[in-house]
């Protein structure tokens, strides 16, 4: 399991929401928009065990969460996160992280939907292989450029 780099840790820490893909029974990508905070190398969130990602998940572990940062690199780029990893769906209710979570993205002390204490809701957590996309988080942004030249 790969760690997560402080830049990766920053951007996870911020409200930007992660959309986080799994694969339909037929190979069909499935994407869901989840709320996601950071424990130590995992991403952690909650869903319904009822729901499509939850069952995808249950019968083929695979994952990628893909995170939109709000900024440019030097390029122009538009700066994203891109986690692939595999996830344990832990069963019950986590009530204190989806509080956490309700703080971080909406300022709420207590999460509103049943989510928070519904028997049937279970977490996620996802263990990271491999990140990429554009940002600090990839060492070959964070490594110094060197100047191109034209080959004799």
């Amino acid at each position: 399991m790969a760690s997560i780099p402080a830049p990766a840790q920053a951007l996870l820490g911020t409200d930007a929401v992660a959309h986080v893909w799994t694969c339909n029974e037929d190979g069909s990508p499935q994407v869901s928009v989840v709320w996601v905070i950071v424990s130590g190398d995992e991403i952690l969130f909650g869903t319904e065990a009822s729901s499509r990602k939850a069952y995808n998940l249950a019968r083929n572990p695979r994952v990628i969460l893909s995170v939109e940062d709000d900024e440019r690199n030097e390029r122009g780029f538009q700066r994203h996160l891109v986690i692939h990893g595999s996830a344990v769906i832990e069963p019950g209710p986590d009530p204190e992280l989806m509080d956490r979570l309700a703080r971080k993205y909406v300022g709420l002390g207590r999460h509103p939907l049943a989510l928070r204490d519904a028997p049937t809701a279970v977490v996620v957590r996802v263990g990271i292989d491999r990140i990429s996309g554009v940002g600090p988080w990839v060492a070959s942004e964070r490594a110094p450029r060197q100047p191109v030249t034209a080959a004799s």
